[in-house]
């Protein structure tokens, strides 16, 4: 049985004043197209790299349900 690749896809935005999730689960034919994707979002919205994300989220996981790969990121709480 061919075996695809699940990347899990989450973060918070704020729009307009409030928050917002943008969400998704994107299938990739190999783990290594699923790696790629996964370092392209986290970098592009994680690590403070977008302005008003405060959390991101991304994981991977094959057909059987195993997690591969997962990293979280929340903004640092802002100092009153």
């Amino acid at each position: 049985m061919e075996n695809k690749f699940f990347l899990h896809q989450i973060r918070t935005k704020m729009e307009n004043g409030a928050k917002v999730f943008d969400k998704g689960i994107a299938v990739k034919d190999t783990f290594e197209a699923a790696k790629q994707s996964y370092h392209a979002y986290m970098g592009a919205y994680g690590y403070g790299n977008a302005e008003g994300t405060d959390f991101v989220s991304c994981m991977i996981t094959d057909m059987s349900g195993m997690v591969l790969m997962a990293e979280t990121w929340n903004a640092p709480a802002q100092a009153e």
